[in-house]
């Protein structure tokens, strides 16, 4: 399968292959763009602490360590 979108470098853009947790976190994530098949660039990424900074679409936003932790991804390059 994939691994989390938390543990993805800065700079590696990713697929989205699933997004985990219940109904209102999918539906918090699709509504930045967050859906399966879509492809996310993780801009900033601290190791292990503080939030990720990812672009889909042209939109850049952050996301805590937690919610990026349940979106399961694979990598492009």
């Amino acid at each position: 399968m994939g691994k989390s979108l938390a543990v993805v470098l800065p700079g590696k853009s990713v697929r989205v292959v699933f997004v985990e947790g219940g109904v209102r976190c999918r539906q918090c994530l699709a509504e930045l763009g967050v859906l399966p098949g879509e492809t996310l660039k993780v801009i900033r990424s601290a190791p292990f602490a503080g939030p990720i900074m990812v672009e889909v679409n042209n939109s850049r936003f952050m996301l805590g360590r937690g919610m990026a932790a349940k979106i399961i991804v694979e990598e492009l390059d």
